[in-house]
């Protein structure tokens, strides 16, 4: 079995060749692989950030293709997980900085993708919050 390493190069090389199909087995490939092992260890911050990265390739791979909707949804997947476990997870002092760190690493992308395409209102709103949050010196989720 090849690692997630290996598999995300690989979704990558396809993807720079604009061969779709092969990109999207690799990224899921590889998220299937992080996401296993990232459960076993939910302060493994490598695992976590590989795993964020992996949904975001996918994004990528089908914004790629004019598939915007799929694209939202591999973005939004690890936002709403990670802003869940940050709320809801025993984390230890460093992974929840670090997950508070995460938490911004998937909000931009989704501010971006909503420059380019439009969403609907409440979620809009939810980022706007979100981005406030992030911002302010209270580190607190309602």
């Amino acid at each position: 079995m090849e690692s997630w390493q290996t598999l995300i190069a690989r979704g990558n090389e396809s993807f720079n060749q604009q061969n779709w199909i092969d990109a999207e087995s690799f990224y899921y490939q590889a998220e299937s692989i992080i996401e296993q092992q990232w459960q076993q260890d939910l302060n493994n911050i490598e695992l976590l950030l590989a795993w964020v990265a992996s949904l975001h390739n996918l994004s990528s791979l089908f914004e790629a293709q004019g598939k915007a909707e799929s694209a939202l949804r591999y973005l939004t997947l690890p936002h709403y997980r990670l802003l869940t476990l940050y709320q809801e997870s025993a984390l230890s002092e460093e992974t929840e900085i670090m997950m508070h760190r995460a938490i911004k690493v998937t909000l931009l992308p989704l501010l971006e993708f909503s420059s380019r395409y439009p969403i609907c209102s409440s979620c809009l709103e939810h980022l706007q919050a979100t981005k406030e949050w992030l911002l302010s010196p209270q580190k607190i989720l309602h």
